[in-house]
């Protein structure tokens, strides 16, 4: 039997799209030039030659007892230079899990690093369920997977929430609970939720820059230009979201943009509320706040190609006997020292899961980057049809 097993990134798979993409339009612009090569070709052929000696893979040593994760620049086994390269003994994990998501599998590597501090790593990859879930089990003992589910329980139970609890999810923004209470919370005005009444303003706004990217598109013939004004489009609905937001959500008649939180009394101000009036509540007041998160994963500040599994909290609703507020996203406000605050004065809170993207840019890149290559492919169609 092997002594090791190797499991190639999600990046690393991604790659041979992009391959084939290059190589099926170098193909086709080889042909319509009349079999003759240009420089933008032998451009293609270095980005090909590049992506195939791009490498991202985990291997767990059952000889050496360690997990080495790589990523670099590798020909025929040959090392060329490696941008990172982690290395994790088995001794020192705690816990390790792996989720499938349909063809994604998620490895969770916690373990203890060299400086004694608890590290999480996370690897995902594309069609490896089996060698994934092989390495987990090999690495799994009975009291790390009973640890891992009882820790997961708990964590995800939906009832009222303490400090304790606040800090075993968020454990990256308290210190055990001692962390600082604020008894002053701003809200950013230009991140709150879009009122419907000027939604389709902002949707007029954006279709207005799409009909121009496409005349461009078609009239010039030109990728570049396109690719500037679908940024732009792209960009135009933020940047139209946050003018008219600023505006609506400021009240004249009550400025005041922050919540106040204070043993007895937690003061709401007025742009939360669709009456525009600003709310003073006791405890006694408050029926709940409900506090909605979910799980994500950041890159590692001075790594290259690491992520780590941590949790973000997505939206906060106060729901009072005077009246519901609007919805506070984590973009509208330090949710996470808001929701620490109000635990620590002791007022009602839930923390729920969600099913919920932390943050819905991602998807909306991926969209972004396949309307791009749309666009590449549609416009190179006349050239092959001329030929």
């Amino acid at each position: 039997m092997a002594n090791s097993i190797i499991l190639k990134s999600l990046l690393e798979t991604i790659k041979w799209l992009f391959i084939w993409l290059t190589l099926a339009g170098l193909v086709l612009d080889v042909l319509s030039q009349g079999l003759i090569f240009d420089t933008s070709d032998g451009l293609d052929v270095l980005f090909i030659f590049a992506l195939l000696m791009f490498q991202h893979r985990l291997k767990f040593d059952e000889h050496k007892n360690q997990i080495d994760i790589k990523l670099g620049a590798y020909l025929f086994k040959k090392k060329i230079f490696t941008f990172n390269h982690h290395t994790i003994d088995t001794s020192t994990i705690k816990t390790i899990s792996c989720q499938d998501n349909k063809a994604i599998s998620v490895i969770d590597i916690n373990y203890t690093s060299p400086e004694g501090k608890l590290s999480t790593y996370t690897f995902r990859c594309f069609k490896q369920a089996k060698q994934a879930q092989l390495v987990v089990s090999k690495l799994s003992t009975v009291e790390r997977v009973y640890t891992a589910k009882r820790e997961e329980a708990e964590a995800e139970k939906t009832n009222s929430a303490t400090v304790n609890k606040f800090s075993k999810i968020f454990p990256q923004n308290t210190i055990l609970g001692n962390a600082e209470a604020k008894n002053n919370i701003p809200i950013l005005r230009c991140a709150l939720p879009l009122p419907d009444s000027k939604k389709n303003l902002v949707h007029f706004i954006v279709v207005c820059f799409a009909l121009l990217s496409l005349f461009i598109a078609f009239s010039s013939q030109n990728w570049k230009p396109s690719f500037a004004f679908l940024v732009i489009t792209y960009a135009s609905y933020y940047f139209a979201r946050v003018i008219i937001c600023n505006k609506y959500y400021f009240i004249k008649t009550a400025p005041l943009s922050s919540i106040i939180i204070d043993d007895d009394e937690l003061y709401l101000p007025a742009l939360l509320f669709t009456d525009k009036t600003p709310r003073t509540l006791t405890k006694q007041d408050i029926i709940s706040i409900e506090a909605k998160w979910n799980y994500d994963y950041d890159s590692v500040e001075g790594s290259i190609g690491r992520t780590t599994k941590r949790s973000h909290l997505i939206s906060l609703v106060f729901n009072t006997t005077k009246g519901q507020s609007i919805p506070l996203s984590h973009w509208s406000v330090d949710s996470k020292t808001l929701v620490f605050s109000l635990l620590k004065y002791k007022y009602p809170v839930s923390l729920d899961r969600t099913s919920q993207m932390v943050y819905p840019f991602k998807l909306h890149v991926g969209l972004f980057v396949f309307l791009i290559i749309l666009i590449i492919l549609v416009m190179s169609l006349p050239k092959i049809i001329s030929t």
